[in-house]
């Protein structure tokens, strides 16, 4: 699959997070840094306008944020002129140790005027530090006051419809290398200003670390968060009053799923969970690595309103692709009767980016599709794999629809892969069923031309009759045996050991085989004309063996006439010959003495004898 439009962009410092406006298509907001010390690597944030789809895109906004912490991870709110954007960004080494870590951070971010607005050309844009508060408890151990770090953070998913009330969304965070003490905290993602007061929630962890984050809206505040853990799924149940500012529920977190433990007795492994997200009200993506670096695999979990889930699709990503570093997945537009695509999108240790779509029809989801296989998408390992939100408004009906991949790496650089979607029925979809079809056949053909290639080279090599292949070559080539390389091989084969004036061939096969050429095709109503065998030492290649077929036994004997058969020789002389055979491979002790039995053999001379096949037929 060839490539969409593709547009890049590069920093000046390593990215580690990445969030598209959840209000105007087409603006990414990047961060990330060199942490703290003198090393000339600047903490910032970026925003760039990739609406153009421009081969280079240049930052519009840049902001250095601290000197003390790279930004680790970035989300979002629309506002009417820009965004409102969340950052874990924590602070100097002092402050972490002495309680007073103002890790989450929010910015006010300015969108540009004018259509291809940049810093270049000096238009209005702007990021300014909004507030800055710390929502993680703090840590008691000092170990884990000076390393614990704001590693993820996510919100629930933005207004899909326009409507006259916004949704309420909420967010949650989760800290890494916080040992004993690490946990994620829920809170309400509704101002510019966040602070402690804005906390639903805190869900320890006791010394396990979260990996990855998702949010589904349920409405009327009702949300849940999945995260997982090395091992284990859990979903959490939020029902938040927005207005009193009160959580209704503190249902305890369900397990949904755990990775199996080895059997008894086994070595081996268990994978570990990479990423989450919701697909379905009922369906949660995983995304997990096997041990060693020896793959990775998609899973779509089923849930139950008890207990937990099942595996009910896999899909194990292309062999390339050892170790997976990110994904995200994309809830295209929906027809009426709720049938919607999903695109998933896996970015590999290898630096590619495998894409795959698959539908969800009447809680159901089905099985993946390859769309596409990118390779070398960057220089160095990627960090984030993000697709932009898709949104239904009256300014987009009729018009192309794109839906944009960005993908983000260690070297700097950012790519984007912008993909148009397509109209099937009411909804929008990467990839439409005929397209699924034609390239299916395409594939079913390809491999059927290779499984036809193969068996008619079997056939012509070892089954020149076609009794082996008849079911795999189709008929019209069955003719086409006897003229293939293999046939025509063996014919000049035969014709140089039948003829006897032909310099004496050197012993390269076996004595089974040298029979199987000579001998008549078992049962054959007209006898082939009988053939002998001799093999003999010459001396005039250093005693190598040779053999000479002849039209009959007198022929062998006429040239030959100290020839004998197996069972004229001495007792002395059959063990050297076996000896002979053994040593260069023409004969093994376990296929008996029977197959000598009609071979001529020379004097056995100075060297250890010569080997013969004999008598076909």
């Amino acid at each position: 699959m060839s490539r969409p439009t593709i547009s890049k962009a590069s920093t000046s410092y390593p990215i580690y997070a990445a969030t598209w406006s959840s209000g105007k298509p087409g603006h990414l907001a990047v961060g990330g840094g060199g942490g703290s010390g003198r090393h000339g690597v600047k903490n910032s944030i970026s925003l760039f306008d990739f609406s153009s789809r421009a081969p280079t895109i240049e930052p519009a906004v840049e902001l250095e944020v601290s000197k003390d912490d790279s930004v680790t991870c970035l989300a979002n709110l629309a506002t009417k002129d820009g965004l409102i954007l969340y950052a874990g960004n924590g602070g100097s080494v002092e402050e972490r140790l002495e309680g007073r870590d103002m890790h989450f951070k929010s910015f006010e971010v300015e969108f540009p005027k004018g259509k291809t607005a940049s810093l270049s050309e000096g238009k209005p844009g702007a990021i300014r530090l909004s507030s800055k508060c710390q929502l993680f408890s703090v840590p008691k151990s000092e170990s884990s006051r000076k390393e614990v770090y704001q590693r993820l953070l996510k919100l629930s998913p933005p207004q899909r419809t326009p409507s006259s009330i916004p949704t309420k969304r909420i967010g949650a965070i989760a800290t890494g290398l916080g040992g004993e003490e690490n946990e994620i905290v829920i809170f309400s993602a509704t101002s510019n200003r966040p602070d402690a007061q804005d906390i639903i929630r805190r869900i320890p962890l006791k010394g396990q670390e979260a990996n990855d984050l998702d949010i589904q809206d349920q409405e009327e505040g009702r949300h849940q968060l999945a995260y997982a853990l090395d091992y284990d799924v859990y979903v959490v149940d939020c029902n938040y009053d927005f207005a009193q500012r009160k959580n209704r529920t503190e249902k305890e977190r369900r397990k949904v799923h755990t990775i199996p433990q080895p059997d008894i007795g086994e070595k081996r492994l268990r994978s570990k969970i990479r990423g989450v997200r919701w697909i379905s009200p009922k369906h949660l993506l995983l995304l997990s690595n096997k041990p060693n670096r020896t793959g990775s695999e998609l899973l779509v979990l089923h849930l139950y309103e008890e207990g937990p889930g099942s595996i009910v699709v896999r899909k194990s990503l292309p062999r390339h692709v050892t170790a997976a570093t990110d994904f995200d997945v994309s809830l295209l537009e929906a027809d009426a009767s709720g049938a919607y695509q999903i695109v998933v999108a896996v970015g590999g240790a290898d630096i590619s980016l495998s894409v795959f779509t698959l539908e969800y029809h009447s809680d159901t989801v089905g099985h993946f599709h390859k769309y596409a296989t990118y390779d070398n998408v960057h220089d160095v390992q990627m960090t984030k794999v993000v697709f932009s939100p898709q949104f239904q408004s009256a300014t987009t009906a009729g018009k192309p629809q794109y839906l944009r991949l960005a993908s983000t790496s260690l070297g700097n650089t950012i790519n984007v892969d912008t993909f148009e979607l397509q109209r099937e029925g009411a909804r929008l979809v990467l990839q439409t069923a005929r397209t699924r079809r034609l390239l299916s056949l395409a594939t079913y053909s390809v491999i059927a031309v290779v499984i036809a290639a193969v068996a008619l080279m079997i056939q012509s090599l070892i089954d020149p009759s076609g009794s082996l292949t008849k079911g795999l070559v189709p008929a019209s080539l069955q003719g086409m045996a006897g003229n293939t390389f293999g046939e025509v091989h063996r014919a000049k084969r035969e014709a140089a050991l039948n003829d006897i004036n032909t310099p004496a061939v050197k012993v390269e096969r076996r004595i089974r085989d040298l029979l199987h050429l000579h001998n008549p095709p078992l049962g054959s109503s007209s006898p082939k004309t009988e053939k002998a065998l001799i093999i003999h030492h010459d001396p005039e290649t250093d005693g190598q063996l040779q053999t000479e077929v002849h039209d009959g036994h007198e022929a062998v004997l006429k040239k030959h006439t100290e020839a004998k058969k197996w069972d004229d020789l001495s007792k002395e002389d059959q063990r050297l010959w076996k000896k002979k055979l053994t040593d260069t491979g023409m004969w093994a002790a376990g296929e008996g003495e029977t197959i000598l039995k009609s071979i001529f053999f020379g004097q056995i001379g100075g060297l250890v004898g010569q080997v013969a096949q004999g008598v076909l037929g």
